[in-house]
């Protein structure tokens, strides 16, 4: 057990770093049924203890995600709101099927490995019912009745990719060197300019997630690549839609270490440290870390496998079959992998998180990389959907999250 020293949050971070699957087995019928009862659980704590607290965020959250009309209607319905939101997962579900269905925003990127459904068709529901369960009962644990908290479950209007660097900044956290921005409409240099040095950029939408309209430009159109200059870069953002009246950062590409294998046969090094810190009664402090791996693209938003890595030890200890259907099925193996660095990188993402002035910002996953040069960090985000997956796990790291947030 992580002593009272440690960067990592005590009995939290442990029963999630050995949390075990139900019988069954991960995303069963009895694992999703006991997900999604951990939600209701917690739900009808918060109205029994909490009424007045739940029901102002309870309008806020649902005319956010939902409009100022089915909001009233979920909201003056607050007793039974946890099954309402099950009933509009069903007509969802249903509404797949007709030939006007949009593809939902969860599945549009790389990222969608994150977010597929288990196989059998109960299960998937049951999946889908906990999922928008999970979201709003997590997002009331973690910002309680703050607004600005419940606005990032739906948009980083203040936590974008610039907001993030500034604080890797302020702990000295090592990071690519940002060599230009997008204004929407016109690229800038920033620092000594995207001529500089030889490696390639990663462009990033700075209000994007789950790696939506990420470019790699690649430097040296004489060899067939992208760019040479700024103008290069003005042409190719200004020819790509998603771009149009967005602001974007362009960094240096970073290269994954070679020194050490962190991915399957088959597959580059690249990957992703996930290191999600936490504002605990004791501080700041690490709540999980994981590893994506085995990516199939630039990107680590293509992995195809996960691991739970320990802090203390440096170390790989066990698959993160939990996380969705997808890694379920992962045929990799490297538990007992040493990963050297990752402390370090924690305390610096305990940092970082500590050094953000926003008292509601409860949670924040951090992405980072192993590189030749020791761990690198990309950028943080607003952990709002990532912290709800550890917080109904399990019943007894329901229990401890409720025990910790004092709810």
């Amino acid at each position: 057990m992580p002593g009272s020293g440690s960067v990592t949050a005590g009995a939290l971070y442990d029963k999630c770093l050995h949390a075990a699957p139900p019988a069954g087995g991960w995303f069963s019928i009895l694992d999703t049924v006991t997900r999604l009862s951990l939600t209701l659980y917690a739900f009808y704590r918060f109205l029994l203890l909490r009424p007045f607290s739940l029901l102002y965020f309870a309008w806020g959250y649902n005319s956010l995600w939902f409009g100022k009309i089915l909001g009233v209607l979920l909201t003056i319905n607050l007793p039974v709101l946890p099954f309402a939101l099950c009933a509009m997962e069903l007509l969802k579900r249903i509404n797949e099927k007709m030939p006007w269905a949009e593809t939902d925003w969860k599945l549009k990127g790389p990222g969608r490995v994150f977010f597929v459904r288990p196989d059998t068709l109960i299960a998937s529901l049951f999946w889908d019912f906990y999922i928008a369960n999970s979201v709003f009962c997590g997002s009331f644990l973690q910002f309680g009745t703050d607004r600005d908290g419940l606005a990032h479950t739906w948009y980083d209007w203040i936590c974008n990719k610039e907001y993030w660097l500034g604080l890797l900044d302020e702990a000295e956290a090592r990071r690519p060197r940002q060599l230009a921005s997008w204004d929407g409409e016109k690229a800038k240099a920033e620092g000594p300019g995207p001529e500089y040095g030889n490696s390639d950029l990663v462009s990033k939408i700075n209000d994007s997630y789950l790696g939506i309209g990420d470019k790699k430009l690649k430097r040296g159109k004489a060899a067939g690549g992208d760019f040479d200059t700024l103008a290069d870069i003005q042409a190719i953002l200004e020819a790509d839609p998603a771009y149009k009246g967005k602001k974007a950062i362009l960094t240096e590409f970073i290269v994954p270490t070679e020194s050490i294998v962190l991915s399957s046969d088959g597959f580059s090094n690249v990957h992703s440290l996930d290191i999600i810190t936490m504002r605990t009664r004791e501080g700041v402090k690490v709540l999980t870390v994981l590893l994506w791996t085995d990516c199939e693209g630039w990107s680590s938003h293509s992995c195809t496998a996960g691991y739970v890595v320990d802090v203390e030890s440096e170390t790989i200890v066990a698959p993160t079959a939990w996380y969705s259907p997808y890694f379920a099925k992962q045929k990799s193996n490297l538990i007992g992998k040493m990963l050297p660095g990752v402390k370090l990188a924690c305390e610096k993402a305990v940092a970082a998180h500590s050094a953000s002035k926003l008292m509601w910002l409860t949670t924040v996953g951090w992405d980072a990389m192993i590189t030749p040069h020791g761990v690198f960090f990309f950028e943080g985000n607003v952990a709002a959907h990532r912290t709800p997956r550890r917080m109904f796990l399990t019943p007894d790291i329901c229990a401890e999250f409720i025990k910790e947030r004092g709810y």
